[in-house]
């Protein structure tokens, strides 16, 4: 069928990607003979089936397995290490390459730069500021753009520039998987790890992660290959229910059945069913007391034997140690039928059946591998003595291993490792995609439509809202706070040659439009961290009073959150209140706060001081461009929330209690669908330098078809002076009751973004 347009891609239609697919031109990897493949037999023969590409990708997978010997398999079972098999042809690889938002590591090249640094790529928008842009055609565009780069870095022109470390004799092919997106949901602001994920509904997540990964992949928005091959394989993390990061490693998540499958992991569902994610990286916390690692229910029963998952697993990082582990961060747990003797850290597991006994080491790895969790990312458990183990108490057998690592290199051959280079088209992809002017521009244009809009009113009576200034008339602006002159790129971020910050961002604008105009910036000796009062100057003051605009920028950054580190609250950080305060006691009129964080911060006391509101999450590398472009009406702001932004932290139930129902959360409720509060502003908000009316809407029931799917029309007209976009947002009642189960009063079901 024709793929819909992009903002209404629906992840009803099921998709199939050709990863099957027959290609008949070429065999072989370079520098490998068929006597080398056949060198186990010590005769000649035929090409064998791991390097015919008349066989699917995981007939050959199987193929290659099947030639490796129990030492070879064990050693494979590393993320960070899968050593060379000379013998096969097989390289070295390494799993772990980082791409959020932006390539940020590059697997293999553990040095990335030559010098220890990170990569220098363009760095677009976190996942959770692009999301405010409801447009999934702009965040696939992104994530094309990323594994354009992804691939670029792969340019043999580079090796040994210091631009990547791989080496002279590696392929063409390096580390493709990268562990992204992240799409747990935003479900609590406090959560260190807000920016990474792309919000709080699973419906919305679906769409705009979905668009990430097919964008990513090298697949069509309607989840098919291009090509046959993988360009990247993407790995949704973390499997499942991680939305807590103090004490991460040891805590267990509780939920209902329900919960689980109906908002914890339908958006990975959406993910496996419609884009056909590559990887999935289970979480370091425990799923109603199992470790997610070893987590049969979720692991097997729910992603792969209901959702259809079959691409490889890996465990986030030594999360397979924690499973057996008693020290603190630890689950202390063993297998049912196992009991756990401690003895300091690791111990050994006995079986209450047989009497068998096997070291907890081997016990945490076998039951892992048993769950589906293929690979062991930088924990060390995976020695052959453990295997071995295992094996013999009856813990494991060498068929878990065969079948983890056949779901393995599948993916590693549908990125064209174990075939020609010029059979794989993005082989061709070369370095001058890396930070490219388009790519750099593409990064601006989904910050400009990231921006929300939060208030819009006069500065004074009879006057026009205060937002878009009008660059020409403005000959003073002052800038307040010490975020305003650096540039927040949020977690997984690369190293971008290019930063532009607000205050570069606003002086830019404004001196393009009146030359002659003069811009103050004053820090105010603001942070996120500082406990004192801010500090404006007398200076500072008169240069506020005389402002033609002053722009009061306020937020978050790393320092407060990040992965391991939750927010304690969502109270205004820092000493931004005090700037506030201040900065408005002066009696100008022609306010605006800007505000860049991670999530929800408490305004309510300070929104009557500003006639006009912008926010964004860490807009990327050209934040401060986007900012700019907003605040003089160069581009009409249509982001719109993708998280309810809660009053103050009063409106929350503890940062552990997984539960989003009333009456398991306190009578408050979580997230839009079950919240029985008043927010400062509810998911979905945005407003627009114009108006827009909604009519005709109607529902056509003939077209039900056997899912249910039904289509939704309706006219959204501009009825303002000025062009711009708007989204409609269709939502679903939940007009019936279901017996001990708590449904959402509403759920997004729908979303067009406007031309």
């Amino acid at each position: 069928m024709a793929a819909p347009t992009a903002p209404t891609r629906r992840h009803r239609w099921l998709r199939v990607i050709a990863a099957g697919a027959v290609i008949t031109t070429g065999i072989g990897i370079a520098g490998l003979t068929t006597s080398d493949a056949s060198a186990g037999t010590g005769a000649q023969g035929p090409t064998p089936i791991y390097l015919d590409t008349h066989y699917s990708f995981a007939a050959r997978a199987a193929d290659l397995v099947s030639r490796m010997t129990l030492p070879e398999k064990v050693a494979q079972l590393s993320t960070n290490n899968g050593p060379a098999i000379p013998r096969l042809g097989v390289q070295q690889y390494t799993y772990w390459s980082e791409g959020q938002h932006g390539v940020n590591s590059l697997g293999a090249d553990e040095n990335n730069n030559g010098n220890g640094g990170l990569p220098k790529a363009t760095s677009f928008p976190t996942n959770f500021a692009a999301t405010m842009s409801w447009d999934p055609n702009l965040v696939y565009q992104e994530t094309t753009a990323i594994s354009d780069e992804a691939r670029g870095f792969l340019d043999k022109s580079l090796f040994g520039t210091g631009q990547n470390n791989l080496g002279p004799s590696a392929s063409d092919y390096g580390s493709l998987t990268y562990w992204a997106p992240n799409v747990n949901l935003d479900r609590e602001p406090r959560w260190g790890r807000t920016d990474e994920a792309f919000g709080e509904d699973p419906y919305l997540v679906g769409q705009m992660a979905g668009a990430f990964v097919d964008g990513y992949q090298g697949q069509t928005m309607t989840g098919q290959s291009q090509t046959g091959y993988l360009k990247v394989a993407a790995t949704a993390k973390h499997y499942a229910l991680n939305n807590v990061e103090d004490n991460r490693t040891g805590i267990s998540s509780n939920v209902s059945d329900t919960d689980l499958r109906d908002y914890y992991t339908a958006q990975f569902k959406d993910l496996i069913q419609n884009a056909h994610v590559s990887g999935l990286m289970t979480s370091y916390n425990a799923i109603n007391g199992t470790p997610s690692v070893a987590d049969t229910y979720t692991a097997n029963q729910v992603a792969q034997r209901t959702y259809g998952f079959n691409g490889y697993v890996t465990s986030d990082c030594v999360a397979i140690g924690t499973t057996y582990q008693n020290f603190p961060g630890g689950h202390d747990w063993a297998a049912p039928g196992w009991t756990n003797n401690h003895q300091g850290g690791n111990g050994t597991w006995t079986n209450t059946t047989t009497g068998a006994t096997v070291s907890a080491q081997a016990g945490g790895q076998a039951y892992a591998l048993r769950a589906g969790t293929d690979l062991n990312c930088a924990g060390g458990e995976n020695t052959l003595a453990n295997v071995e183990g295992a094996i013999k108490a009856g813990a494991l057998s060498e068929s878990v291993i065969d079948n983890a690592l056949v779901k393995v290199f599948t993916v590693r051959m549908q990125t064209g490792e174990f075939d020609p280079a010029n059979q794989v088209p993005y082989t061709k992809i070369t370095k001058a995609q890396i930070q490219s002017p388009a790519h750099q521009a593409l990064a601006t244009t989904l910050a400009d439509n990231s921006l929300v809009l939060l208030k819009n009113s006069p500065a004074a009576a009879g006057k026009a809202n205060l937002l878009p200034l009008n660059g020409k008339q403005t000959n003073k602006i002052v800038i307040l706070g010490d975020l305003a002159g650096t540039v927040t790129l949020g977690g997984y971020s690369g190293n971008p040659s290019l930063r532009v910050n607000a205050v570069q961002g606003i002086t830019t604008a404004v001196q393009a439009a009146n030359p002659n105009a003069q811009v103050v910036y004053d820090a105010a000796g603001t942070s996120t961290k500082s406990t004192g009062p801010a500090t404006l100057s007398a200076s500072t003051l008169t240069d506020i009073k005389n402002a033609d605009a002053v722009i009061v920028f306020v937020g978050t950054d790393e320092n407060l959150a990040s992965e391991g580190k939750d927010r304690t609250s969502i109270a205004m950080p820092g000493n931004y209140d005090s700037l506030i305060d201040q900065a408005s006691a002066v009696g100008n009129p022609n306010m605006v706060l800007a505000i860049q964080s991670d999530g929800p911060v408490q305004v309510d006391n300070e929104q009557a001081k500003f006639p006009s509101i912008v926010f964004s999450g860490y807009n990327g590398e050209s934040q401060g461009t986007a900012l700019a472009d907003v605040l003089f009406g160069r581009q009409n702001p249509a982001g719109h929330l993708d998280f309810t932004w809660y009053a103050n932290d009063s409106q929350l139930p503890a940062v552990s209690n997984y539960n989003l129902a009333p009456a398991q959360t306190g009578g408050l409720g979580r997230t839009y669908q079950y919240f029985t509060g008043k927010p400062t502003y509810p998911f979905g908000y945005g407003l627009s330098y114009s108006n827009f009316s909604y009519s005709n809407v109607r529902a056509d029931r003939s077209t039900v078809d056997a899912n249910g799917a039904v289509s939704v029309n309706l006219t959204v007209k501009n009825t303002g002076n000025t062009a711009g976009s708007t989204v409609a947002q269709l939502y679903a009642a939940t007009p019936f009751t279901v017996t001990g189960v708590t449904l959402p009063k509403e759920r997004l079901a729908g979303f067009q973004k406007t031309a």
